[in-house]
């Protein structure tokens, strides 16, 4: 019966919520800050380093010191950074074998003093005494990485609603039961200076593209526990301030690899997701031709789907509701930029990113 094709795209889509079912989100324990060494590499930054900086020096604990690692930059990003207060560290040539980030954050591991680590992504922001609660976390022997809060606002930055939520189910952390492996988020860590050395620092990983799954993966290894949360209310970050084709590059510069990184179960949630979305177009697309039963059960199963959409964007950011109800648009785009970086690795296309190409 034809009928039953949105019901069943409908409840297939509802797999998501075994990889989304158990949110988990900074505890509220606080702590002084005084014993981490913030670290921020930073290429081409000025625009997003000063607001970084000025929420740390805003919050009620500071840090021992803030160290921005300038990767040879071709903008006022050194300049900016060290006017806001920062200690800023001229990159070095990086050295064959290495990707650039792996090589700015072990740069500034050998050059900090602190007893943690705290990597931050240059366009990230602190909320207000959140490095407190971060802080916090140094109580316990573990890794810490945390998701921030995607902060949306320009229409076109909307695209990127599937990418963040497919990236929270896609660690495998906040599933309906633990997962038995680790990633870590690539915009924030904390990190013990004993537990970075024993996993090797960023150089055990130096020529990663996605460092964050392969260094997890030592951690585990060595028997360091790693602990995982969502950042609303804690941290957020503005991804694509400069125009869709910011957008397309980064999640085009580690989208294969991630996919091929993430757990088998996560990749099944996801895809059974993703088709319940593709088989409600083709339902779309059967309308014309179908009864009103059909249409009836089409446009219900689509509600819901957006509905369902709607739950997962907002763990990740604050995605319109449109967003989700319109969900065939950001979907196709989702399916579009994946199937090109899929064509462009066959053709050996390489993707750039800040003057530089990704392997």
């Amino acid at each position: 019966m034809l009928v039953a094709l949105p019901v069943i795209a409908l409840l297939i889509s509802l797999a998501i919520l075994f990889s989304l079912a158990r949110p988990r989100y900074l505890p509220s324990a606080t702590a002084d800050a005084g014993k981490i060494s913030i670290i921020i590499p930073a290429r081409d930054e000025e625009k997003n380093i000063a607001v970084l900086l000025a929420s740390i020096r805003s919050q009620s604990t500071q840090p021992l010191e803030i160290l921005v690692i300038d990767d040879q930059s071709t903008d006022r990003t050194a300049e900016v950074a060290r006017d806001s207060g920062a200690t800023v560290i001229a990159g070095q040539e990086m050295p064959k074998g290495w990707k650039g980030k792996t090589w700015a954050c072990q740069q500034g591991a050998e050059a900090a003093s602190g007893e943690w680590f705290l990597y931050l992504d240059a366009d990230t922001v602190l909320l207000e005494n959140s490095l407190a609660t971060i802080a916090g976390l140094t109580s316990q022997k573990a890794t810490h990485s945390i998701c921030p809060y995607h902060r949306v606002r320009r229409p076109y930055e909307q695209l990127s609603a599937f990418f963040n939520a497919i990236t929270l189910s896609g660690v495998d952390a906040f599933a309906a039961t633990p997962s038995p492996q680790c990633t870590l988020f690539g915009q924030v860590l904390l990190i013990h200076r004993d537990h970075y050395r024993k996993a090797g620092g960023h150089e055990a990983v130096k020529d990663e593209i996605l460092e964050n799954f392969q260094f997890a993966q030592r951690l585990k290894s060595r028997e360091i526990d790693v602990h995982l949360y969502l950042g609303k209310g804690a941290i957020e970050m503005r991804m694509f301030p400069h125009g869709p084709g910011q957008l397309i590059n980064s999640w085009k510069k580690g989208f294969l690899a991630g996919a091929a990184q993430s757990p088998k179960r996560a990749l099944l949630t996801t895809s059974l997701w993703l088709s319940g979305g593709m088989m409600l177009l083709v339902s779309f697309n059967l309308m014309p031709v179908a009864d009103e039963a059909f249409l009836k059960v089409t446009l219900l199963c689509s509600l819901g789907y957006g509905l369902l959409s709607y739950f997962c964007f907002r763990m990740a950011g604050n995605f319109s509701i449109l967003t989700a109800l319109f969900f065939p648009i950001p979907l196709l785009f989702y399916q579009s930029l994946f199937f090109k970086a899929l064509l462009d690795q066959k053709k050996g296309v390489k993707t750039t990113w800040k003057g530089r190409t990704i392997d």
